[in-house]
């Protein structure tokens, strides 16, 4: 069971690419979702337990400020389950 998720919103494509490569190279995590916010800017979640989230953000983000720029970085442990439903909205059908 997962209880820990990580975002990290990087600007362009090529340094999202690079950043979750990094990451899920890194530590045991899995790229949950990637999600286009627009003017280039990326979001990058991942799941995962709690220091291997950690862990993997900030290699992600080492990784990013080589290639490009991270705009925020965020890891949020135990999500509320509320939370976890509007991560995952495929999931909340499933539930219901």
């Amino acid at each position: 069971m997962y209880r820990s998720f990580g975002l990290i919103e990087v600007i362009g494509f090529v340094t999202a690419a690079a950043c979750i490569d990094a990451m899920v190279k890194s530590a045991f995590v899995e790229l949950h979702d990637m999600k286009r916010t627009g003017s280039g800017l990326i979001t990058i979640i991942i799941k995962g337990d709690l220091a291997s989230v950690k862990e993997a953000l900030e290699l992600g983000a080492e990784t990013a400020h080589r290639h490009g720029k991270v705009v925020a970085m965020k890891v949020i442990a135990r999500p509320y389950p509320g939370l976890e439903r509007l991560l995952d909205p495929e999931e909340k059908g499933e539930k219901e």
